[in-house]
């Protein structure tokens, strides 16, 4: 299957490429919720993530993936938990999974996993090749946002790019489930 982007998403995705090549922070739209990100494997990226929600440095952060094959590099999937990645994902969930290669954005053994049904996302997440930062792009125990307008506005001063996708499809959190363990989280 091929897609065309159209030219300003391009221009988007190759903003957003160099901002994370040179191991910036961004906003931009999910699926479920805007997002803030960064290279999940730079402690630097993580910690900063992390200062600018105001969130304790010890608290995973998920991350989006551009494919399966990618969460089998970094988790460890088995054939169940492996046919419920592939009914659900691309899509508004989260995973938990156990962790086969330790990145700074996971802790306690565990990490959660996304592919958002957004072709901004997808497209940024294939090109980076590694996996990307997806929290809310909100200050800890604030509404998260669902448009561009509504991330505080010192969020976006801290950030280093933030991009306007309009409103999000789900326009909530998305679902996440403990595959490790069996149970849905929320």
């Amino acid at each position: 299957m091929v897609l065309i982007l159209d030219e300003k998403t391009a221009m988007a995705i190759e903003e957003a490429m160099r901002v994370l090549q040179e191991g910036g922070v961004l906003i931009y739209p999910t699926d479920t919720l805007y997002g803030i990100g960064g290279d999940a494997t730079s402690e630097k990226t993580v910690k900063r993530i992390h200062r600018i929600k105001k969130t304790d440095e010890k608290k995973p952060l998920s991350v989006m993936m551009a494919s399966l094959e990618m969460i089998k590099e970094y988790c460890e999937v088995d054939s169940e938990q492996e046919k419920t990645l592939t009914k659900k994902l691309p899509g508004p969930y989260t995973f938990l999974l156990r962790i086969k290669k330790k990145i700074p954005a996971s802790n306690e053994g565990k990490l959660g996993v996304r592919i958002p049904d957004n072709e901004f996302c997808q497209f940024l997440s294939k090109k980076f090749g590694k996996p990307i930062i997806t929290t809310s792009a909100n200050i800890t125990k604030q509404v998260p946002p669902t448009t561009i307008e509504e991330v505080d506005k010192q969020i976006l001063e801290e950030v280093d790019l933030a991009v306007d996708g309009g409103k999000t499809k789900y326009k909530k959190a998305s679902d996440i489930t403990d595959l490790v363990e069996g149970k849905k989280i929320r």
